[in-house]
């Protein structure tokens, strides 16, 4: 049984996605961010697949890859570290240099929890978090701080956002809900509305062999509305992930999860 197990898990790793909070390397759902952290000193590396969809239209018209790191302080506080992948060979009119090389996009993202769910003795208190992602651009010249992130140039990612969540423990399994807005000034991948998502964490799934848990998410990220899945395994140190953006366009990826503290 557990040979049949791994095989799956196996077959599962290319098929599993991320996107959004999962591109910029820190926690959320699949194309939304939550007000949720994890633990304090969790240092994550994370690696995707992207379909063009997700991605601004003036930076990629085809599908590509990206990685990141975040890490985790105090419990309250993500600080992270994305690359997108540009490829050469899909420029128009690509130099010799071009066919040959890669480039990437970069850019940092945070997120600052202000309230944990249930604090101050609370139980119905939700957890309130604030986020940031892509807020600078620029070039080596100037240190990379001009804030001109609007239109369709540089700052790519570029989105500000306020998010809420709350869980509740149901006879079938965990079951969080999450709301919030996000905004940004961009012209090629424009945000400026609510978002809202929801996971669910069935009982009857979790500590079963080497899975510790599947995640079950549905959500409106404030553009399209997407499905999938976020499996945790070999104790909660990789996260699998699957979506369907729009219920027809495949992310997928895995993260390595890494305990720099223990708690």
């Amino acid at each position: 049984m557990k040979s049949r197990l791994l095989v799956f898990i196996m077959i599962l790793l290319p098929c599993v996605a991320l996107r959004a909070q999962f591109t910029d390397s820190s926690t959320g759902l699949l194309q939304s961010p939550t007000a949720l952290m994890k633990s304090e000193g969790t240092f994550m590396i994370t690696n995707n697949f992207l379909n063009t969809h997700s991605l601004p239209s003036s930076g990629w018209g085809y599908n590509t890859f990206g990685y990141g790191v975040n890490i985790t302080f105090w419990s309250r506080l993500e600080v992270g570290y994305v690359c997108t992948i540009f490829d050469g060979k899909r420029k128009p009119n690509p130099t010799d240099r071009d066919l040959i090389m890669f480039n990437q996009d970069r850019h940092f993202t945070g997120k600052f929890q202000l309230l944990k769910e249930g604090e101050f003795g609370l139980k119905w208190m939700p957890a309130l978090a604030v986020g940031i992602s892509d807020p600078t651009t620029g070039s080596s010249e100037n240190g990379y701080i001009d804030a001109n992130v609007t239109g369709t140039g540089n700052g790519y990612f570029n989105r500000m956002y306020v998010a809420l969540s709350k869980s509740f423990d149901t006879p079938w399994g965990y079951l969080g809900a999450h709301l919030g807005y996000q905004y940004n000034r961009r012209s090629d991948y424009p945000i400026n509305a609510p978002f809202a998502g929801v996971n669910f964490r069935p009982k009857w799934v979790q500590d079963f062999y080497y899975l510790d848990y599947l995640d079950l998410i549905a959500e409106f990220d404030s553009r399209t509305f997407n499905v999938g899945m976020i499996a945790s395994v070999w104790e909660n140190r990789f996260e699998l992930m699957f979506e369907l953006q729009n219920l027809r366009w495949i992310n997928f990826g895995a993260r390595f999860l890494l305990k720099l503290k223990n708690t």
